[in-house]
C-alpha cells in the first residue's frame, strides 16, 4: 500500500502529540510504501506549512502515481485532507486528539467539522474523543476509537536511569525517605495540579509528613500552583522540576510510589486521551486518575490504576493513602499495570490497529 501521511507536530518539537505521530507513523512506515511529510517545529509558521504540506504532495503523487490512502496526524490538517481528497481522489483518515476537535477560536469549530464529516476515516484516541467527533456530525460509520499506545522497553527505566534520578533527587535536597507521588504533564489548567494541592494534598501530609508531591512539566498554569503551595504552606512537600530529559523521567517514576493526573474539566480543553498514564505503568507505577474524559480509556479500573470522581476529594485522598501504605499492595497494582501496558498498549499492536483500519479503507478507494 502507498501511503501519504502527514504530520504537522512532529520531533524535534516536544510534546504528547508529538510522539504519538512519531512512533506511530515510523511503524507505520515499516508496513507500506510511506511518504512522511512533517513539521516539527514552532505552529507559529504553520500558515507555511499546510500549502507547502498540499504543494509537495501534488507534486510527489501526480495523477498517475496517486497514494492508496492519505493519513493525517490531527484534527487540525482536516482543511488539507479534504483538499488532497478533492484533487488526488484518494479516501482520507485522520487521528483526533481532543483540543484539535474542540479548541476555541472563532469559526475553527465550524470549519473542522464541516472538513472532518467528509473525510473517510476519523480515528479517535478515546472513547471520549471519538464522542466529540460524532457531537459535530461525524458519521458513526466513518468513526472509530484506537487508543494511544507506548514504547514498553524505552519507557521501562534501567538501573542507572534509577541510580541517576537518586543523585537528581539528592542534589534538589531531597531525603531518600520521602514518599513521593508524582505528576507529569503540561501545567496547564485542565491538568488539575493546583486544585490538588489546595484540596487533596494538605490531608495525606498531615497524616504523613514525608509525602513529596513532584510536578514534572512547564506551562501557563504554573504561578497558579506556586502560589496554591505558598498559601497552603506545602514548601517542603511539593517540588516543581520543570521539564526534565527522558531518561531522568524515567528514573524519577520509576522511583516514585504513585502517579496522580488529577485532571479538572475545563470548557473547550479535554483530556482526549492520558499518555503519562502508560508511561508511568511502564515503570512499574499505580495511577490514581480522576474519572474523566478520556481518561476513561487510559487509566482501566483496577488492572493499570484507580479512577476516583474528580471532584471526591476525600476519595482521591484515601485511594493515594491506601496504596502509599500498604508496599505489598502497591507492588501488585504496579506490577499488575507494567503487564498490561506489555500486553494491550504497545506501539506495535497500536500500529496493526491502524494499518487494518487504511487497508480496509484502501480497498475500498
Amino acid at each position: 500500500m502507498k501511503l501519504l501521511c502527514i504530520s504537522r507536530k512532529h520531533p524535534p518539537s516536544v510534546g504528547g502529540m508529538q510522539q504519538m505521530n512519531y512512533e506511530l507513523i515510523r511503524r507505520l512506515a515499516r508496513g507500506t510504501d510511506a511518504t512522511v511529510i512533517s513539521w516539527g517545529h514552532s505552529q507559529l509558521f504553520l500558515p507555511l506549512f499546510l500549502p507547502c504540506a498540499l504543494l509537495r504532495s501534488l507534486c510527489r503523487f501526480p495523477a498517475r502515481r496517486r497514494p492508496d490512502a492519505i493519513y493525517l496526524g490531527d484534527a487540525l490538517l482536516a482543511p488539507l485532507g479534504l483538499l488532497l481528497r478533492t484533487v488526488l481522489r484518494r479516501p482520507v483518515a485522520v487521528t483526533a486528539h481532543g483540543l484539535d476537535v474542540t479548541f476555541r477560536l472563532p469559526g475553527y469549530r465550524a470549519i473542522i467539522g464541516f472538513c472532518l464529516r467528509r473525510l473517510d476515516l476519523v480515528i479517535g484516541v478515546s472513547g471520549y474523543t471519538t464522542g466529540l467527533c460524532r457531537a459535530i456530525g461525524v458519521p458513526e460509520a466513518r468513526g472509530t476509537t484506537i487508543n494511544n499506545g507506548v514504547d514498553v522497553t524505552e519507557r521501562t527505566p534501567s538501573p542507572a536511569d534509577l541510580a541517576h534520578a537518586r543523585r537528581w533527587l539528592s542534589a534538589q535536597g531531597v531525603a531518600g525517605d520521602r514518599r513521593i507521588i508524582v505528576t507529569v504533564g503540561r501545567l496547564i489548567k485542565r491538568k488539575g495540579v493546583a486544585s490538588f494541592i489546595g484540596n487533596v494534598l494538605p490531608a495525606l501530609v498531615a497524616l504523613d509528613q514525608k509525602i513529596l508531591y513532584l510536578v514534572i512539566g512547564e506551562g501557563k498554569e504554573r504561578p497558579a500552583i506556586e502560589e496554591a503551595v505558598t498559601r497552603y504552606g506545602l514548601d517542603r512537600n511539593v517540588l516543581i522540576a520543570g521539564s526534565l530529559p527522558r531518561d531522568l523521567l524515567k528514573g524519577i517514576l520509576g522511583i516514585s510510589r504513585v502517579c496522580v493526573m488529577p485532571n479538572i474539566p475545563v470548557p473547550g480543553d479535554a483530556e482526549g486521551f492520558g499518555i503519562a498514564a502508560l508511561e508511568a505503568n511502564c515503570a512499574g507505577l499505580p495511577v490514581v486518575a480522576s474519572d474523566i474524559e478520556g481518561l476513561r480509556d487510559a487509566v482501566r479500573e483496577g488492572r493499570n490504576g484507580f479512577r476516583v470522581p474528580w471532584d471526591d476529594r476525600r476519595k482521591f485522598g484515601e485511594t493515594i493513602a491506601a496504596l502509599l501504605n500498604d508496599e505489598a499492595k502497591r507492588n501488585e497494582a504496579g506490577a499488575g499495570a507494567k503487564r498490561f501496558v506489555a500486553a494491550e498498549c504497545g506501539w506495535d499492536a497500536c500500529a496493526r490497529r491502524y494499518l487494518e483500519s487504511l487497508d480496509t479503507l484502501a480497498a475500498r478507494g
